[in-house]
This record gives C-alpha cells, sequence and structure tokens, in this order.
C-alpha cells in the first residue's frame, strides 16, 4: 500500500519505540517522513530510513522553532504530525515532586502543543493535514503511582477534542490514539523495572502493531481509537462500573 505516498510526515520521539515504528511504517507507505528527537546518536542510526531527521527538544520554543523552519525550508508544509514523544514516571503521589509534574507535562502535553502550533498554520491555510497526539490507555482511565503521567495525558486527550472542535470545517483532522501497554523501555525508563514480572501473562502490544492501527485510524479518519480490546473493556468499566474496578483492585491486594 501507498496510502501516504508524497505526503510529509513529522514524527517527534522517532529515535526508539513507537516513534521509530511509525517511521518505518510511513517510510514503507511512500511518505516523505522526518523523524526527530533528542538523542544524536539514534537520530544517525534513524538517518539511513527517512527522508530527513532533526534534532528536536519539544521542551524548548526555539529547538520547536527552528525544526518547524527548517521542515518547511527542506521538504515544504507537513502533511502529518504525529505527536509520540512521552516520558513517564512510576512514583507514589508523595514522592512526585511539582517539578516532576512540571517536567511531564512539559513534555507530554506542552512538547505537542509547541510542535503542533508551529505546524499547523500551514496546515490550515493550505485546508488538508492531520494532527495525531499520542496519549495513553492511561489518558482515559488512572492508574497507581502514575498520577503525572495519567495528567499529562488525560491533559493531551482534552486538547486534542478541542483542537479538533476548533477545526471543524478546515479540512485538518485531529485524532488521539491510546496505546496500551507496548513492549518498548518506557516502563525501565520511568522507573516501573518489574511491570513485566507484575504483569506476567500479560501480551503487550509491539510498536509494530501500534505504527500499523495509527496508520488505519488516519486512512480511515477516525477521531480517536483505543488500540487494544483488553483496554477498552477496562475503560469501559472504570467509566459505567467504577465500583467494581475499585473492588476487583482491593482483591488483587
Amino acid at each position: 500500500m501507498n496510502r501516504f505516498a508524497g505526503k510529509v510526515v513529522v514524527i517527534t520521539g522517532a529515535t526508539s519505540g513507537i516513534g521509530r515504528a511509525m517511521a518505518r511504517a510511513f517510510s514503507a507507505e511512500g511518505a516523505r517522513v522526518v523523524g526527530t528527537g533528542r538523542d544524536q546518536a539514534r537520530l544517525m542510526s534513524l538517518a539511513d530510513e527517512v527522508e530527513l531527521v532533526l534534532t528536536l527538544d519539544v521542551t524548548s520554543e526555539d529547538s520547536v522553532m527552528m525544526a518547524a523552519a527548517a521542515i518547511e525550508d527542506g521538504l515544504g508544509a507537513a502533511d502529518i504530525l504525529i505527536n509520540n514523544a512521552g516520558i513517564g514516571l512510576f512514583e507514589s503521589w508523595d514522592n512526585t515532586s511539582m517539578r516532576d509534574y512540571q517536567r511531564i507535562l512539559d513534555v507530554n502535553l506542552f512538547g505537542a502543543i509547541r510542535i503542533t502550533h508551529a505546524l499547523l498554520p500551514a496546515m490550515v491555510e493550505r485546508g488538508s493535514g492531520c494532527v495525531v497526539n499520542v496519549s495513553s490507555v492511561a489518558g482515559k482511565r488512572g492508574y497507581a503511582k502514575h498520577t503525572a503521567y495519567c495528567a499529562s495525558k488525560h491533559a493531551l486527550l482534552g486538547y486534542t477534542t478541542g483542537l479538533r472542535k476548533d477545526l471543524t470545517g478546515s479540512g485538518v483532522d485531529v485524532i488521539g490514539i491510546c496505546p496500551p501497554a507496548v513492549d518498548t523501555p518506557f516502563f525501565e525508563n520511568a522507573g516501573f523495572l518489574d511491570y513485566k514480572e507484575k504483569h506476567e501473562g500479560l501480551k503487550l502490544m509491539t510498536p509494530e502493531e501500534v505504527a500499523a492501527d495509527t496508520l488505519d485510524a488516519i486512512a480511515e479518519g477516525r477521531r480517536e481509537r483505543i488500540l487494544s480490546a483488553r483496554a477498552k473493556v477496562l475503560w469501559l468499566l472504570d467509566t459505567f462500573l467504577p465500583s467494581g474496578v475499585d473492588l476487583l483492585q482491593k482483591l488483587k491486594k
């Protein structure tokens, strides 16, 4: 398939995990992929697989504006923006500092907003484009020891919904993607070192599965997609039968 042939696709956090899998998936469908990230060595290893790699720190306004200018100069206006860059923290509320909250929100929420505001005007002017915000199932329901991460991903979905309504009739789509646990170094990096041991038997999604589902969601013009049946069931239970979910969690303890 070449559903995205010639499309300029900008991906944040493209140096590993979901972002790298998306870069490969879009490239395989003919897109002109711009892979961005902070890790220079990983960016260089990605260079042969995409059209352009750019150093980008989504927490820096200057870095975002420089990257946006380089994309415009090198490839023209972006057709698709994938806001994938994100970090987590596995820690109890009383060991999560205000600095921790600020750091996670700055990457997961404000980072997405910064790059969106830099690239979106050209999409609106052209009358076509797509912004994809990679949230999480943790943006739909809460998890213990993930207060900062859940707050950032809930907020990102709120921004996604509001932006979609703002852009009604503009020709620009805004899509929220909510993966469940994915087989990447995310949990180790967040400090949840024994995640797999504590969830023995749980089949994690692969980054490639997340990428494939995301490309399908864009092609189909979906508003939001929760990427696993199990995650959908948990979200529905948490929404319509929260007391039952609370009881199950107590029984687990």
